[in-house]
């Protein structure tokens, strides 16, 4: 009654009349109008719709009250629940830098041990891992039993799934514009036999372009890398990009940060980049390793490698117990022989091949809790390894000079007397190039 008395006074007075008194002063009862009962009648309709409209009122603020309050507490719980997501796949991350700190180290410690299995030292960093862990259903109740007691005592509630794969043994767009004449000719030769490929099978990709000149393509992308304005086909490069301008000039004439701005060379078309973009990289490891190396790639490496190859050579690196992975490029090259792949000598000598251990890793964790998912990718790039790999080829090639000129005496002449720098495992954590959130 208070209620109605302060914010609805002319329907507190319909409602609850004030007392009339007599002529002695004497309580007694209200005085009517001429009306009589029909208007006292009128009046007590008006009160009721007034109080139908007033508790009709109420009860849509009380609704709309609610609602608001749903719709913030929603919002907040999905906010907590994205963040703890986020967390969760941040703990996904920061555990796989730690498996590929610890294969650095295991790996560095055994390089001079015999009888050490490299794939064995590989499943360090390869193995795919998840929290809560993903239990076997044969697993004995004991061993059941003692994970979910740990996994109950974590104080993550959410969950992660992560995956590392070998970014560096990816074909490097970047080395079309190398230091070193042999990584930017055989960088070359690999992304256009990526294309010839293509067409070798007769694939739809194929069918679907077939008037497509890869050697233009490759040339544009030579000249988004280097330094000087003329193009590597004739004339000048910027006359192919007229959209540009002083404050954005194209092309930049420097590498590409991100595999994304392929995009924007000239002749790189949607299907383009979707056939390249599986098999390159801007982080590379200035070599392809057959041991893990995608299947794109190492069925890119010529088209007499088919599917049925590619299988034969995806199941011996996953043989740790057999033959295992391939020792050095001649054990790879004589194995695809083996298989029925005749790939030309011309094609075995320009492509770099390394079994060495990786060094540049691509880090994918996904993080959940209740409805809420995050994502974060990252790259890991080993910089010293990489600039010791250029700095071996620069020695070969420096080496190989001097044997069309006469040697002085004493000096060795042979071009594989140059062994790669051993380089130390970098202190601290995995040096970040990469790092996106989705």
């Amino acid at each position: 009654m208070n209620f109605l008395r302060r914010h609805f006074p002319f329907l507190h007075r319909h409602l609850f009349p004030p007392p009339t008194r007599g002529d002695n002063g004497a309580p007694g009862r209200r005085a009517h109008n001429d009306g009589g009962p029909s208007r006292r009648a009128n009046d007590n309709g008006a009160a009721l719709m007034l109080a139908t409209f007033a508790l009709a009122l109420i009860l849509y603020i009380a609704m709309e009250v609610q609602y608001e309050t749903q719709v913030e507490f929603s919002v907040n719980k999905a906010s907590i629940n994205k963040l703890k997501a986020y967390y969760a796949a941040r703990s996904g991350v920061e555990l796989s830098l730690l498996r590929i700190k610890l294969y650095q180290k295991t790996k560095a410690q055994m390089s001079g041990m015999q009888g050490v299995p490299t794939a064995m030292l590989d499943l360090i960093w390869s193995f795919p891992f998840s929290w809560p862990p993903m239990m076997p259903p044969d697993m004995n109740a004991v061993d059941q039993g003692q994970i979910d007691a740990i996994v109950k005592e974590a104080k993550l509630d959410g969950s992660y799934q992560t995956v590392i794969s070998d970014e560096g043994t990816k074909i490097d767009i970047n080395d079309l514009d190398s230091s070193s004449k042999t990584i930017r000719e055989s960088t070359k030769k690999l992304i256009l036999q990526l294309f010839e490929n293509e067409f070798a099978t007769d694939s739809p990709w194929a069918k679907a372009h077939p008037n497509f000149q890869a050697e233009d393509v490759v040339n544009n992308i030579i000249d988004w890398l280097d330094a000087d304005t003329q193009s590597a086909k004739s004339g000048d490069e910027r006359a192919l990009y007229p959209n540009a301008s002083a404050e954005n000039p194209m092309p930049p004439n420097r590498q590409f940060r991100t595999v994304e701005e392929l995009r924007m060379v000239a002749g790189v078309t949607e299907d383009v980049f979707k056939l390249l973009a599986p098999r390159i990289t801007v982080y590379g490891a200035k070599a392809i390793n057959p041991n893990t190396a995608p299947p794109e790639v190492i069925q890119g490496l010529h088209n007499s490698i088919t599917d049925e190859v590619l299988a034969e050579v995806l199941k011996r690196r996953a043989d740790i117990m057999g033959q295992g992975q391939f020792r050095d490029a001649a054990d790879f090259w004589s194995f695809l022989d083996s298989k029925g792949a005749r790939v030309p000598l011309e094609i075995q000598e320009g492509i770099p091949i390394s079994t060495e251990s990786a060094m540049n890793f691509r880090i994918k964790s996904v993080g959940g809790y209740a409805n809420s998912v995050a994502e974060i990718e990252v790259v890991t790039y080993d910089i010293p390894r990489a600039a010791a790999a250029v700095a071996t080829e620069l020695k070969k090639e420096k080496t190989s000079d001097k044997e069309a000129s006469p040697a002085a005496p004493g000096t060795s002449t042979n071009p594989r007397a140059a062994t790669t720098p051993k380089t130390e495992v970098p202190k601290g954590p995995p040096r970040i190039v990469f790092w996106t959130e989705r």
